[in-house]
């Protein structure tokens, strides 16, 4: 199946995404986490994994974005 997302869509998807990779880089500085911070962290870092899976997202990142998702494969 083709996907029929526009490059603005793809740059947009792809901005949203980085929400995922802030949550998981400021629950990782913290010392500890509660369950609930866990839970958030694990959640964000496994819809990364889930997205660096995806052929049109990785073709739709810069380097740069590349590199930050990949810190949390």
């Amino acid at each position: 199946m083709t996907d029929l997302r526009t490059e603005e869509e793809i740059k947009a998807d792809v901005a949203t995404h980085l929400s995922s990779w802030d949550i998981c880089e400021a629950l990782s500085a913290q010392e500890s986490l509660n369950e609930q911070e866990q839970e958030k962290f694990d959640r964000n870092k496994n819809h990364i994994q889930i997205m660096l899976t995806v052929d049109w997202f990785v073709k739709g990142c810069t380097k740069e974005e590349l590199e930050k998702f990949k810190k949390y494969e």
